[in-house]
C-alpha cells in the first residue's frame, strides 16, 4: 500500500512539474511575441556576440571591433608636463626592422611619438589604423616609434598581414623611468625639449583633431 501511494504521489508530482513548465513556456512565448523587431534583432546580435567571444578564432577580431567603435580622442595639451627626459634617457637604444640601432638622441630633432603595443593586445590593434593615418600626414614632421617586446619577425609578419604602413621597434635596454608602463597600449608624445606632453593608456583615436592641433603646435 505504501509503495502504491508513493508511486501515485510521484505521478502527481511529475504531472505538476510538466504543467508548471508548460505554463512557463506559454507565458515566455507570449511575452516574446509582444517584442518589437528591433528587440529581436538586438537579442540575436548579443547571442551571436556572446557565442563569438567563446570561440578562440573569433574572440580577438570581435574584441578589436568593439574597441574600434569605442575609440575616443585623448585629452591632450602642449602645456601638459609628465616629466623631462635627461641626456641619459636619450641613450635608450632600440632596434628597427632593418636591424639598425636607434637611440632617442639620434631623433631628437623632431617631436617623438612612442607607442608601446603587442600583437596579442586587442586595444593596441584597434588604435593602430588611427596611428597609420596620423603618420601618413605627419611622418616627415614627427618621429613615430611603435615599440614591442615581441620578436621582430612576429611583429613584421603581423604588420604585413594587417597591411599597415608602420615600423615596429624592439628595445635593447631598459626604457627610461618616465616612459615605463605596465599597461598596453601606452602612448607618449615628447616635444623638442624632451618634455613629455602626452601620456595615455588604453586605445584612443589618435588621428583626432585634438591630436592634430597638438602636433601642429609642436612642429611650428
Amino acid at each position: 500500500m505504501c509503495f502504491f501511494n508513493q508511486t501515485k504521489n510521484d505521478g502527481k508530482n511529475i504531472t505538476f512539474a510538466k504543467n508548471r513548465n508548460m505554463n512557463f513556456l506559454q507565458k515566455y512565448w507570449a511575452k516574446q511575441k509582444k517584442k518589437s523587431v528591433w528587440s529581436w534583432i538586438s537579442d540575436i546580435f548579443f547571442i551571436l556576440l556572446f557565442t563569438g567571444l567563446l570561440i578562440p578564432a573569433t574572440r580577438t577580431p570581435i574584441m578589436v571591433f568593439i574597441k574600434e567603435i569605442t575609440n575616443f580622442a585623448p585629452s591632450v595639451s602642449a602645456d601638459n608636463h609628465y616629466g623631462k627626459l635627461t641626456p641619459k634617457d636619450y641613450q635608450w637604444t632600440l632596434l628597427n626592422d632593418q636591424k639598425q640601432k636607434v637611440q632617442l638622441k639620434d631623433i631628437s630633432d623632431k617631436p617623438i611619438l612612442i607607442n608601446f603595443w603587442a600583437t596579442w593586445c586587442p586595444p593596441c590593434i584597434a588604435e593602430m589604423p588611427s596611428f597609420e593615418r596620423l603618420q601618413n600626414d605627419y611622418g616627415d614632421k614627427v618621429h613615430f616609434l611603435f615599440i614591442s617586446q615581441e620578436n621582430q619577425s612576429k611583429t613584421r609578419s603581423f604588420i604585413k598581414e594587417k597591411n599597415w604602413n608602420l615600423e615596429s621597434y624592439r628595445p635593447l635596454n631598459q626604457e627610461p623611468n618616465l616612459l615605463a608602463s605596465t599597461s598596453l597600449p601606452t602612448t607618449f608624445i615628447i616635444n623638442n625639449d624632451g618634455v613629455i606632453v602626452v601620456k595615455e593608456t588604453g586605445n584612443k583615436k589618435w588621428d583626432s583633431q585634438k591630436v592634430r592641433d597638438l602636433l601642429d603646435e609642436l612642429t611650428k
